[in-house]
């Protein structure tokens, strides 16, 4: 018996992005869907829809931050489909920064080449107010932490891992993603519905629209609780 959890956000106009970001107002195109053909009119239904590659839950590798880094369409299929673990940080307030010791404490084992995935709770707030400046994130320590657990695919349930990103910080902007890409990991965020999962483990994929030439692109994640017998990864 198998459980299967979706882990991605639905996009729709009005939600959430991130040109609330110093710097980004501009640079991101707003989201839109709209019809391109209706069945009364002709004959068809189909939508056109304007997004960044950072919309809704996306899959990012290291061309995102590195010049002349891995694009996501250099990845096998293989690559997005991995044994996963999941840390829960109970209790974490907005724009708390989540320590190494939380994640150290409450983690179970896991492997070299795991998708490691954090879940803080923040999940439940998708689309409310504040849910970009006001997420927690990540010390320096913590993903220190992370780097030396080797994960193969990082996930997080929040859309910012370093608070730089909402402040005016040009020095320090970027650096822990630097790092994370620098180690071969893939990075998906941001998650939903993590505490739907009962395990701390199983399998996930994380699957990307299939783009040439791009660091990233909106991906549906699901994790599966179960014994996938068969299935060798």
């Amino acid at each position: 018996m198998i459980e299967i959890h979706d882990l991605s956000g639905t996009i729709e106009e009005g939600m959430w992005d991130y040109r609330v970001l110093p710097g980004l107002e501009d640079l991101l195109p707003v989201i839109r869907l709209s019809p391109a053909a209706e069945v009364k009119k002709d004959g068809f239904f189909s939508s056109q829809f304007t997004l960044s590659t950072l919309s809704g839950t996306y899959l990012e590798s290291g061309s995102h931050i590195i010049e002349n880094g891995r694009d996501l369409d250099s990845y096998t299929l293989q690559d997005f489909i991995k044994p996963a673990k999941i840390v829960r940080i109970p209790g974490v307030e907005k724009n708390e920064s989540v320590s190494r010791k939380q994640l150290a404490e409450n983690a179970s084992e896991i492997a070299k080449g795991d998708a490691l995935f954090i879940d803080t709770g923040w999940h439940r707030n998708w689309n409310a107010p504040g849910y970009v400046l006001d997420c927690p994130n990540f010390s320096s320590e913590a993903m220190e932490w992370v780097l030396e657990q080797e994960p193969s695919i990082f996930g997080v349930d929040v859309p910012c891992i370093e608070a730089a990103w909402s402040e005016d910080d040009e020095e320090e902007r970027g650096s822990m993603l630097l790092k994370l890409f620098a180690s071969g990991s893939l990075l998906v965020a941001p998650l939903v519905n993590l505490d739907s999962v009962q395990s701390t483990s199983g399998t996930v994929f994380c699957i990307p629209l299939k783009l040439k030439g791009t660091s990233g692109a909106p991906a549906r994640i699901f994790f599966i609780e179960g014994s996938l017998t068969g299935l060798s990864l």
